[in-house]
This record gives structure tokens, C-alpha cells and sequence, in this order.
């Protein structure tokens, strides 16, 4: 072997372990970094709840909102189609630590804004987050329709 093709294969091999030591690395400290918050803790209530469609939610339209009390913060009934309702805890997925619940955007129906991060949530993709810092969707507690009754639950 010449000494050309030793200094050849000596760089070509420094060259692969460094990338190397960098696909390791890469991940790992990925993995461990994490900010102080958008990490979707949001506090454990239990939520058992029997609502009249008719009567407590005033029949609401297809694609409409009614908000009720229940969860952390606040719950939103969202109603996708005949018997098919989605509920929201009203807490940002961001910043659950500041206790606040997401409103009702005063430009679009269907969009929820937090106060504190201006995170904005589309309810008609699952409630995801539309702009802003969240990363998470808000949290979905699970709803049954039972004849004239919404169950909501967790």
C-alpha cells in the first residue's frame, strides 16, 4: 500500500467517524432539551357529565360552539354533525401553568385564542393549533350521545 492510499483511507476514515460522532450527538441533545412549557401538562380534573342537547346546550347547529362549565378551565361542545360532538378543555396546551382559558376568536367562528401566548386552535382539524407557540391540540375529553343526552367524560 502506498503511503498516498494510507493518507487516502487515515482521512476518509476521520471524516465518517466524526459524522458519525455527530449523528450520535444530534439526537441526544434533541431529545434533552426542553423548554419550561408548551410540554401539554395540563392538570387532571375528573369530568363526568350529563348534558340535555336540547334543553342545557339549547340544541346547538351543526358546526356550532357552546360553551360550559366542566374541566380546568372551561369545556367547549363543539357539534360536527348529528350526534357527532367533540369536547375541549379550555386550557392552552403552551402555557397550562397560567391557569387561563382559550376564548372564542373575535375574526373567525370555530377558532379559539389564548390571551396568554396568542396560540390559536382550529376546532374543525381536532382542536390542533393553528399559529402561535402551541405545538399540542387542546385536550379532547370523550362524548357519547345517549337519546337526548351529551355524556362527557374522561
Amino acid at each position: 500500500m502506498t503511503s498516498d492510499n494510507l493518507f487516502y483511507l487515515c482521512s476518509v476514515n476521520t471524516v465518517y467517524c466524526r459524522i458519525k460522532k455527530w449523528l450520535f450527538l444530534v439526537p441526544l441533545l434533541v431529545l434533552t432539551t426542553q423548554c419550561e412549557s408548551g410540554n401539554y401538562q395540563i392538570p387532571y380534573v375528573t369530568v363526568d357529565l350529563h348534558l340535555n342537547i336540547i334543553g342545557e346546550l339549547g340544541n346547538p347547529a351543526l358546526n356550532s360552539v357552546t360553551l360550559v362549565d366542566g374541566g380546568v378551565n372551561g369545556l367547549i361542545v363543539y357539534r360536527e354533525d348529528y350526534g357527532v360532538f367533540h369536547v375541549y378543555d379550555r386550557t392552552c396546551t403552551q402555557y397550562p401553568e397560567h391557569n387561563e382559558a382559550v376564548e372564542p376568536d373575535e375574526e373567525f367562528d370555530g377558532v379559539f385564542t389564548c390571551p396568554e401566548c396568542s396560540s390559536k386552535y382550529l376546532l374543525l382539524t381536532g382542536a390542533d393549533p393553528l399559529e402561535g407557540p402551541a405545538t399540542f391540540p387542546l385536550h379532547e375529553y370523550y362524548s357519547r350521545v345517549d337519546g337526548d343526552l351529551l355524556h362527557i367524560y374522561n
